[in-house]
């Protein structure tokens, strides 16, 4: 996630330097065993879920433009009962598997086996956002502790059948129900056991109803933990209260389980239909706001305090708090603004 010096990085930098879309995010389906209250599969308003046939027509579109990744998100891609056929159809096309799971399907040998296989040279994400009951608890509507065991056994059951911690993550998507100490155990604990990273997400309000709005992290709080994460994953180096690093986010398009395509996971600002339109059409008519050109352009002081080769602010707390996907990232304890925007 990290590591700027891979040659996957470097392939993602042209893009971004190109705005061009390196990596595709599917949102597959929204069953998943976790049961988390604040998913997004599970609270947008959707029309009917894209097909077998019509997710293998966007995998064909998306190698044609040059797409060099699917990421399958959900809910759980494994849950899907054709997860294998679509993975395999990426494979195909030349192009490489990154998987989003909650992990307990991974405790089959079979199954941590062929995830191997279709995400060789990709990174598979196991989901579990803190090991306090207490926490669990009160962000699914079903909790119960064997389902914490079954992802710690499913992730050990991956690396144990020869998928490198390197390109293995733990997420954790930080709600008003975690404080910075749960987040840091975490983290802790991922990285000392099974020496793996974190992918720390903090909730974004991305449904109109506001279902999830009472999840919502403090700000304070999410500041704390992007800052401690910059600590113990990029030695002191500052990304901000970012997922990825920015050439991650600017290389990026994400696809709904309805087909509404948008600039990432948490930035659901719909920028066209493929049932209406064609990858490409959409990617070439929407590219301003796809690889958020009016931000790269302006005049934009630059914040000193965290790495410029790494960190442009969220985009989508930009969005969502304030108003703009131009504006700065108002959850950042760097920001200059005032923090009126902020709804905290």
């Amino acid at each position: 996630m990290f590591n700027n010096s891979s040659e996957q990085a470097r392939s993602q930098n042209v893009c971004f330097e190109r705005n061009q879309v390196y990596r595709l995010q599917v949102e597959c389906t929204n069953e998943c065993s976790a049961d988390c209250a604040y998913c997004y599969a599970k609270v947008m308003d959707v029309e009917e879920p894209l097909t077998t046939r019509e997710l293998k027509s966007l995998i064909r579109q998306a190698a044609n433009l040059g797409v060099k990744q699917i990421d399958w998100m959900g809910g759980d891609p494994l849950e899907r009962p054709d997860w294998i056929e679509l993975m395999q159809s990426v494979r195909y096309a030349g192009m490489t598997n990154n998987l989003w799971t909650c992990g307990p399907h991974l405790n089959d040998i079979v199954t941590a086996k062929r995830v191997i296989e279709l995400t060789q040279d990709g990174f598979v994400m196991v989901h579990l956002d803190s090991l306090d009951p207490k926490v669990l608890t009160s962000l699914r509507y079903t909790y119960h502790p064997r389902q914490v065991r079954a992802t710690i056994s499913g992730l050990e059951m991956l690396l144990e059948a020869g998928k490198p911690p390197c390109d293995v993550a733990n997420m954790i998507m930080l709600t008003a129900h975690h404080t910075p100490e749960d987040v840091r155990k975490t983290m802790d604990f991922m990285y000392r056991r099974y020496r793996i990273s974190t992918c720390l997400m903090s909730l974004k309000p991305v449904d109109e109803r506001g279902s999830i709005y009472a999840y919502l992290p403090r700000a304070e709080d999410v500041s704390s933990a992007y800052r401690y994460r910059d600590e113990k994953f990029l030695g002191g180096r500052g990304m901000g209260c970012q997922d990825f690093p920015k050439q991650y986010c600017g290389t990026c398009a994400f696809v709904s389980r309805d087909g509404r395509l948008s600039s990432c996971y948490s930035l659901r600002r719909s920028l066209g239909n493929i049932r209406e339109q064609s990858l490409e059409d959409i990617v070439r008519s929407s590219a301003s706001s796809l690889f958020f050109t009016p931000y790269r352009s302006s005049n934009r002081s630059v914040c000193s305090a965290c790495d410029s080769n790494l960190c442009w602010g969220c985009r989508a707390n930009a969005f969502y708090f304030a108003g703009s996907a131009y504006s700065e990232d108002p959850l950042c304890s760097h920001s200059h603004l005032d923090g009126n925007s902020c709804p905290y």
